[in-house]
């Protein structure tokens, strides 16, 4: 009994120290339809995922774990890692690229560049929030969201 709760804990240590970030593809089928919002969106998600797959790199928990139990598989997360940090950078390229491409950064007047400012400030608080952990990532992207829309 104890040599398979033994056997159990240290198979779920070692699964969960394999956990790496996911890599998001660069291009997507819908990505011409997008408005400017959704535009907007996908690169604030695209922001949040580069994030996420640069704080898996280095020192963490999880690699320590994985570089004690199987030592290869440091080197697997620290690749993964990478490679989901890339793929973020350059869906964030790709969709800067289709945000200027629809004019969405045209100028529009000094009414909007004062809204565009305080979103920008809404922004910017909500993302520190998310930051110190007061709200989790969900509570961020819907928050986020809703600032967004605001925009057209």
């Amino acid at each position: 009994m104890l040599k398979k709760s033994i056997i159990y804990i240290i198979s779920f240590i070692f699964i969960a120290s394999c956990a790496t970030p996911k890599a998001i593809d660069i291009v997507r089928l819908d990505d011409d339809k997008m408005s400017c919002n959704e535009l907007r969106l996908a690169i604030e998600s695209a922001d949040l995922s580069e994030d996420a797959a640069h704080s898996n790199k280095g020192i963490t928990d999880e690699n320590i774990l994985s570089a004690l139990f199987f030592f290869p598989a440091y080197f697997v997360t620290y690749g993964t890692s990478i490679h989901a940090e890339y793929n973020a950078s350059q869906r964030k390229d790709h969709l800067l690229k289709l945000y200027l491409k629809k004019g969405c950064s045209k100028a529009k007047g000094s009414k909007y560049q004062t809204m565009i400012s305080n979103k920008l400030k809404q922004l910017e608080q909500l993302k520190a929030q998310f930051v110190k952990g007061r709200i989790d990532e969900e509570e961020y992207l819907i928050a986020r969201k809703q600032i967004l829309i605001e925009f057209e």
